[in-house]
């Protein structure tokens, strides 16, 4: 079953096409991590996922760059799973579920996001979308 998770985990970036990136996938002794960036923001990139498990917490690092010529809003949203496929409710302690910011033109910015303690979190899903005024 697991092994049909992380092939799970592999084809979903194949079925999203172009506005998905990754899932970078680590093994650990508790299995694998992934994490999965969505973003259906034009001209905002997703680059260099990494992904690090370290006495059952999870770090995730990923890049948003902005292509564009002008201020683009982005709104990201992020859920850490068990590995059932369950949310990890006690996550929105640890990182704020969502955040809404303003990429300048050209910027490249780091996004750093922590596992809850004791987890054993098997997956980061983060969707990046267009944030309103």
């Amino acid at each position: 079953m697991r092994t049909l998770q992380l092939l799970h985990l592999l084809a979903a970036p194949l079925l999203l096409g172009a506005c998905s990136s990754g899932p970078a996938v680590i093994s650990t002794e508790g299995g694998p991590v992934a994490l999965k960036v969505e973003s259906s923001v034009d001209n905002v990139e997703v680059q260099d996922l990494k992904v690090r498990l370290r006495d059952g917490r999870a770090t995730t690092q990923f890049f948003l760059v902005n292509d564009n010529e002008n201020m683009s809003r982005v709104h990201i949203t992020l859920e850490w799973f068990d590995m059932d496929g369950f949310l990890i409710e006690d996550s929105m302690e640890v990182d704020p579920r969502s955040r809404s910011f303003d990429l300048r033109p050209a910027e490249r910015r780091t996004f750093t996001f922590y596992s809850p303690e004791g987890s054993q979190p098997t997956m980061l899903r983060c969707v990046v979308g267009q944030g309103g005024y």
